[in-house]
């Protein structure tokens, strides 16, 4: 796990489109270049900040540290299918991936079960402080932790009640609209919210990564897993997509309705209950998922 890398910047929306469409289009793929900036139309800090979430959310990568980015299986299919990323089911796939895709970041940390329903920013910093110290051999400058802790909380925490002062900070980051995180203004502190409707393939793709203890972006499609719904596993999918055990069995029984049992499925086996799945990347289901929107929409 390493800190910073985002510049303390959010993600506004548009962010990572700009980034996502510039790849597409043959675009630099070296974010900190004076001249990717002005591609952009943005600030070089706000420059580097895109291209650090294009690699945090697996929507890119490189093949050595200092190497251009470049689009992965993932961002190309975000690209094809919903470049300007409008759609909620697409906000879903990205946090998905950014929990499980394997990039050295502080995002997965925060959505650990061992992280309380309710907490203030002092605590997260001292916690993930102290997390950090047997890693590094030495505590971090808290002022940095403190900035890491106020950069993803930004990100995910919607604010309440949201602010009407500056307009172009009132559209917030787009990863409010999944609502996994509030932020309680006045007492200055984070709450677990009703997260927004998750589609099913967010489900199989954090499954798949955990199920199989690997990045999402190096698992291999069709290798069937059984997942005790009282495993580790199951435990960290619910933390990451902010649901008690009971509403992450009811999301999966949702999602073989949706999927079918070939793809998801719940079942029973000696008084236990297991979410079974063939493992996919996260670009396999990242094509279902728009293909079975695009489904939906013809047949209305």
């Amino acid at each position: 796990m390493k800190l910073g890398g985002h510049e303390t910047f959010y993600p506004r929306p548009g962010w990572l489109t700009k980034g996502l469409l510039h790849l597409r289009e043959g675009g630099m793929g070296v974010f900190s270049a004076p001249e990717t900036a002005d591609r952009l139309g943005v600030g070089r800090n706000m420059a580097k900040s895109i291209g650090w979430w294009l690699h945090a959310t697996g929507l890119a990568t490189r093949t050595s540290r200092n190497s251009p980015l470049e689009l992965t299986l993932l961002g190309n299919v975000l690209a094809e299918y919903d470049p300007y990323m409008v759609q909620l089911g697409t906000w879903w796939l990205v946090h998905a991936s950014a929990l499980t895709c394997g990039a050295e970041t502080s995002l997965p940390w925060f959505f650990s079960p061992r992280r309380p329903e309710r907490c203030d920013r002092t605590v997260l910093a001292e916690t993930l402080a102290r997390d950090l110290s047997p890693n590094r051999g030495k505590a971090p400058a808290i002022k940095t932790v403190q900035r890491e802790v106020a950069a993803v909380m930004q990100t995910y925490a919607v604010p309440v009640p949201r602010s009407r002062s500056e307009p172009e900070d009132n559209l917030g980051s787009p990863f409010h609209r999944l609502d996994l995180w509030q932020h309680l203004c006045r007492a200055d502190r984070f709450e677990r919210s009703e997260p927004t409707p998750t589609p099913p393939e967010a489900l199989g793709l954090v499954l798949s990564a955990l199920g199989m203890s690997r990045p999402s972006a190096d698992l291999r499609d069709g290798v069937l897993q059984d997942i005790a719904i009282t495993s580790a596993p199951m435990t960290r999918a619910g933390a990451m997509l902010g649901r008690s055990r009971e509403a992450l069995l009811d999301l999966a029984a949702a999602s073989e309705r949706e999927l079918g049992a070939k793809v998801l499925r719940v079942r029973t086996l000696a008084g236990e209950r297991y979410v079974s799945l063939p493992s996919a990347t996260a670009a396999t289901w990242a094509r279902r998922f728009y293909d079975r929107v695009g489904a939906a929409r013809e047949a209305v």
